[in-house]
């Protein structure tokens, strides 16, 4: 269910913007072929946003081509138009409706962004902790008496888990990563580098530093 949704959102952020912004572009008599960047995921979220703050095009009745909404004569034939004239209030009025969509859009995109980021974080956390490397490192890490009487029995993971995490199946896979660990002395970290093969997974380090950049190391697998 977790990656579902992870998929789903993130096809919102990629594939929304797209979606939108073309009918924006239309609706504005603008040309939605800039909407071929999304194409590359997140750079159609921003030209979606350009094109919130692009103003309108009128179309000459003329010549048919795309002109300033407020143009009474034509810059390419040279006809006048007929293009309904407003008021310095009613242009004033539309200016200030213009802007308040673009905020309240604006801020649409950022909330969606804002969920996205911290579902799809908290998503890689949860993977990262369910791996059997994770799991391995914290059972030695709680056998060990002497980092325990160091962390405390209160510790907790903190902060995000960096690194790289793959699978082939059940039978192969590599996890390269570090992650933070907050103790009642402060902060320490983790480091792992694992290689699983034929489905089982083999150590190369797996080091525990009672502080962020100390050269003390405690290695578990030689404790182990």
């Amino acid at each position: 269910m977790s990656n579902i949704l992870a998929v789903l959102l993130f096809i919102l952020l990629w594939i929304g913007p797209v979606i939108g912004g073309v009918f924006v572009a239309k609706k504005k008599n603008r040309s939605p072929n800039w909407f071929w960047l999304g194409i590359w995921p997140g750079l159609g979220l921003w030209v979606f946003i350009v094109f919130l703050f692009l103003k309108p095009l009128a179309i000459c009745e003329h010549c048919k081509k795309k002109i300033p909404l407020d143009s009474r004569v034509c810059p390419y034939c040279a006809n006048e138009t007929s293009l309904p004239s407003k008021t310095e209030e009613e242009i004033d009025e539309l200016k200030k409706n213009r802007k308040k969509k673009i905020i309240i859009t604006v801020i649409i995109i950022i909330l969606v962004f804002a969920i996205f980021c911290t579902f799809f974080f908290t998503f890689i956390g949860k993977t990262f902790k369910d791996c059997v490397p994770y799991k391995h490192s914290i059972e030695l890490i709680e056998n060990n008496k002497t980092i325990m009487d160091y962390l405390g029995s209160d510790y907790k993971q903190t902060g995000m888990i960096a690194g790289s995490l793959s699978t082939s199946g059940d039978s192969s896979g590599k996890a390269t990563f570090s992650y933070k660990l907050k103790g009642k002395n402060g902060i320490s970290r983790v480091y792992i580098d694992a290689f699983k093969e034929n489905g089982i997974w083999n150590y190369t380090k797996i080091n525990f530093y009672k502080e962020e950049q100390s050269p003390t190391v405690i290695n578990l697998l030689a404790e182990e």
